[in-house]
């Protein structure tokens, strides 16, 4: 860290993004403690209702609101690194949490993370630093984009940010398939999107919330197309981000032109990226269904799971409001007792370090 006075937290996530559940049968699926009463529980619900659980028709929002999630990121700079916090949230197709914190006169950025159809999968763009004048405007356009995506509209729009010399665009987390495309067919949409639209990337996302081996292949695919890489912790709940980038810089303005300029990025790892994913994700899902009674209106998880419907959308709490039957509630039990302190150290052993595969 020598030479460097800030650190630069990108890709964090407040209440206002939207997030789907289908990483859960993914990520505990392979996590042999949790797996047994996953399946029971799915079992249970094919029985009773004749199909599987709708993962797809099911979303969630993150609890912290977005001052929370600043002094998240924030305080982990100043207090474990002794750094100068910049903070950049970046909340799925929304722009909210950017507003009301700068109405509170914190200084953060207009950022986004910009989801982009493509053929059968989808990219998510980081788009940082818009000019305050007209971000709600820009933004609107993209989002238009990725409710109706034409070939055409997104090029134009990527050529307008690249003419704006403040705004930094970053391709997160490359070869995370969110669609059930299939990592190798998402592989092969990747390097057609980039040859497509790679001009206009500054960087590519090396993602805390990824396998050590995703952000390998990633960081060679930078090297290969003369990019930089870049830090994107990816941050939902309470664990702050697990990477971040050191600078000099003094402004948000200065660190994008160090790195579409100069190109020059200085990737840190925060020790909590070396603990397997499986590990970190138990502990993610513990945060994401925990009580939070500070939060009026969105104290439990039943607050802040919806279910898409004909109608529209609604929490789960409509259906139940004394809670989530006995099955669920166990489940959501038995992830908080392995995510426990007692428990988290013999977890962390069970699952040790980080792989070169990923959790």
């Amino acid at each position: 860290m020598q030479g460097c006075t800030t650190a630069v937290s990108l890709h964090s996530h407040t209440l206002h993004s939207r997030e789907g559940l289908d990483f859960i049968p993914r990520v505990l699926g392979k996590v042999r403690t949790a797996r047994p009463l996953l399946r029971l529980l799915e079992d249970r619900h094919r029985r009773r209702w004749g199909q599987d659980v709708p993962y797809d028709r099911l979303y969630w929002r993150p609890p912290l609101h977005p001052r929370a999630a600043y002094a998240t990121e924030a305080g982990q700079i100043r207090n474990t690194l002794r750094l100068k916090p910049l903070v950049s949230i970046t909340d799925h197709d929304n722009i909210d949490a950017c507003t009301e914190l700068r109405a509170l006169h914190v200084p953060v950025p207009f950022s986004h993370e910009w989801t982009v159809p493509y053929d059968s999968t989808v990219f998510h763009l980081g788009v940082h630093n818009l000019p305050a004048d007209d971000a709600r405007t820009l933004f609107d356009e993209m989002k238009g984009i990725g409710v109706h995506p034409e070939g055409e509209r997104l090029l134009a729009m990527l050529r307008t940010l690249d003419a704006l010399p403040q705004v930094l665009v970053v391709l997160n987390h490359p070869l995370a398939s969110e669609m059930r495309t299939g990592f190798r067919r998402h592989a092969r949409l990747l390097q057609r999107f980039l040859r497509e639209y790679g001009r206009y990337m500054h960087a590519l996302e090396l993602n805390g919330l990824q396998p050590h081996s995703h952000n390998r292949r990633v960081a060679r695919m930078a090297a290969e197309m003369e990019l930089p890489v870049i830090s994107g912790g990816d941050r939902h709940c309470l664990e702050p981000n697990a990477n971040v980038n050191l600078t000099s810089a003094a402004t948000f303005a200065e660190f994008v032109e160090e790195m579409r300029r100069e190109r020059v990025s200085r990737v840190l790892f925060m020790p909590q990226y070396r603990e397997a994913l499986s590990c970190r994700y138990v502990e993610f899902i513990s945060q994401a269904v925990q009580n939070y009674p500070e939060f009026a209106g969105r104290q439990r998880w039943v607050d802040r799971v919806f279910k898409h419907t004909e109608e529209g959308e609604e929490p789960l709490s409509i259906h139940w409001p004394k809670g989530a039957p006995w099955l669920i509630r166990s489940f959501v039990s038995a992830i908080g007792l392995l995510a426990s302190p007692g428990m988290r150290g013999t977890l962390r052993l069970a699952l040790g370090a980080q792989s070169e595969a990923g959790a």
